[in-house]
């Protein structure tokens, strides 16, 4: 977890994707919290209201039988009928009344309690009602019996204009709170209805297999769950007042209305909602996800190109190095300004190093007097000590012929020592063109090889390699002092060998089997490397930090100078050297060039 956490890219992408889930996280409980609550609040608000609903339809279907029942008894005829108190005049009437009026059931009683007339089932309950003792009492009363809640309406039918008033008996009226009437109200309302009494659920608009736990329900005022099946309801009990004869229900008797709305339906609605957020959330955090990984990648990518360019150039010493700098608009300013001020610092490096190097070239002009008190002397001693020889008398041919071989080779020593100086010291001047980097590293091969075996030579020449864009005679110029350099590392590696082997301390050089010098090309990425490599003595690790010094050397007919000229052409036409070495081993130089004449300037 420490090492995710190190990098800029996987801070950026946790801390914006943690953001995003928890900001989101907390708006989604949020919502989820208020619509649930809202839902919930609904829910008990429609029960409230559905509850009310069917309160006031049976109290309309009560007050239009009430109405109804006293109608019915100031109709004359039906006075007539029961005046003589004959059941077969009173039964037709009120099978007749009880059609007009749509009761379920209808009774006509005398005066003394005694049976005129019943039409309609179910209707012995109803024979009691009423008390002679009290013949012009109205009586609503609920009575259950097995197809409901019975609500049954007795009015007097009665004469009030004779004094005292004239009483005919009673008219009874009824209608069944049943499983029909329950339907009846859910159609209105949209909820389920029951009807109880007693303790016991009588009628409803659910099976009846679900009486015993919607009794449950009863003994509550407030909204109580109650769970059907695989189904959870809202249940709302509301009693149903009646007057009996003393104007109270009996104990314990009191009717109820019980009213359900389905939970799992109302909140079916509302999973559909939370699956919808939670989609929405999950491709919300999938975007910012994404997004953020977006951004944290604008700003670490060129930090990371930046970090390579930084490692390129410490491995390599390369000052030429860019990063490329790209205005795109999702580009990060602050990474374009990091990447612009590297490249303006290696620029700036390298310009400086390239004015320390025309300043060393020029300081090292003013070690010259010392260095030419050296190199000078000596060839010019051997040149007076030759020519002394030949102004002895009687000088033998072979004396003659040697002394002007010493002079020869000695004024071309000094003719190289004055080239190499002038090469030295003065400004490069180079003239680009396309050029063939193999044959330019075959040439110069062949020109540091003149007069010796060229089997001790290797090209490893990459065949793909694409025209470059140099100097091609400075180039080889480069070539040719490092290759020169390369062999005389081989053919003192080879002698001392083979002084070894011998145990003489001297012999000829011996030649190994395998090359004493490989030279590889390759090409990568918009630049080109000629790598040569020699099997010879190797450079000691306190000469490596001077081979690079102007006249440093270690050999006698060496002017020190090769290497220094080589690095400043290489440098001039904006390439690095590299040097690796092994003393007894031998030596690795690289040199890693550019492949257009944008990169070389």
């Amino acid at each position: 977890m420490i090492r995710i956490a190190s990098s800029l890219t996987n801070r950026i992408f946790i801390a914006s994707t943690l953001l995003a889930v928890v900001s989101l996280g907390l708006a989604s409980a949020f919502v989820n919290a208020r619509v649930s609550s809202q839902a919930e609040a609904d829910l008990r608000r429609a029960l409230a209201e559905a509850a009310t609903l069917v309160e006031l339809r049976r109290e309309n279907l009560t007050e239009t039988f009430r109405t109804m029942a006293r109608l019915v008894a100031d109709i004359p005829k039906l006075k007539a009928a029961m005046a003589d108190g004959d059941r077969a005049t009173a039964q037709p009437v009120a099978d007749e009344y009880r059609a007009l009026i749509s009761a379920d059931l209808l009774v006509l009683t005398d005066p003394r309690g005694g049976v005129l007339g019943v039409s309609g089932t179910d209707a012995d309950a109803m024979l009691t009602l009423g008390d002679p003792a009290v013949p012009l009492e109205e009586i609503s009363t609920f009575l259950p019996g097995p197809r409901g809640l019975l609500e049954a309406i007795s009015v007097p039918v009665v004469v009030l204009d004779a004094d005292p008033p004239l009483v005919y008996g009673r008219l009874s009226v009824g209608f069944f709170m049943d499983d029909r009437l329950a339907a009846s109200f859910k159609e209105f309302t949209g909820s389920e209805v029951a009807f109880a009494s007693g303790g016991a659920i009588l009628a409803s608009s659910l099976p009846r297999d679900t009486h015993a736990v919607l009794a449950r329900a009863l003994n509550t005022d407030r909204p109580t769950s109650v769970t059907l099946g695989d189904e959870e309801y809202l249940a709302l009990a509301r009693p149903m007042p009646h007057q009996g004869r003393d104007g109270a229900a009996p104990p314990g008797d009191e009717p109820v209305m019980l009213v359900l709305r389905s939970r799992t339906e109302r909140l079916s609605v509302l999973n559909s909602l939370r699956l919808g957020l939670a989609g929405a959330l999950v491709i919300t955090i999938l975007l910012a996800t994404l997004l953020s990984y977006f951004v944290a990648r604008t700003v670490t990518r060129p930090l990371a190109a930046v970090t390579g360019a930084m490692a390129d150039v410490a491995a390599t010493g390369d000052l030429t190095r860019k990063v490329p700098v790209r205005s795109r608009a999702w580009d990060d300013e602050d990474a374009r300004l990091l990447a612009s001020a590297f490249n303006t610092l290696t620029e700036s490096i390298a310009r400086f190093q390239k004015e320390a190097a025309q300043r060393e070239r020029l300081s090292s002009l003013g070690r010259l007097s010392t260095v030419i008190a050296h190199e000078i002397r000596n060839p010019l001693m051997i040149i007076r000590a030759a020519l002394n020889s030949l102004r002895r008398e009687h000088v033998s041919a072979a004396d003659r012929l040697e002394a002007a071989a010493d002079i020869d080779e000695e004024t071309t020593r000094l003719n190289n020592l004055v080239t190499d100086v002038l090469d030295f010291a003065k400004p490069i001047r180079f003239e680009l063109a396309a050029a063939n980097l193999n044959d330019i590293c075959r040439a110069s091969a062949a020109a540091a090889w003149v007069g010796h075996d060229s089997s001790e030579i290797e090209l490893d020449l990459d065949a793909d390699m694409p025209p470059v864009v140099t100097d091609a005679e400075r180039l080889r110029t480069a070539l040719v002092n490092i290759l020169t350099n390369a062999r005389h590392a081989v053919h003192a590696a080879a002698e001392a060998h083979a002084a070894v082997s011998s145990g003489t301390g001297g012999g000829a050089v011996a030649v190994a089997s395998r090359p004493g010098v490989i030279v590889r090309t390759r090409h990568h990425a918009g630049r080109a490397a000629i790598t040569v490599q020699d099997f010879g003595t190797g450079i000691s690790a306190d000469d490596m930090v001077h081979i690079f010094d102007p006249f440093f050397t270690t050999r006698r007919k060496g002017t020190g100078l090769g290497l220094p000229i080589a690095k400043n052409i290489i440098e001039g036409l904006g390439g690095t050297i590299t040097v690796r070495s092994t003393l007894g081993r031998g030596t690795e130089l690289q040199l890693d060039l550019p492949l257009t004449a944008e990169a070389t300037a």
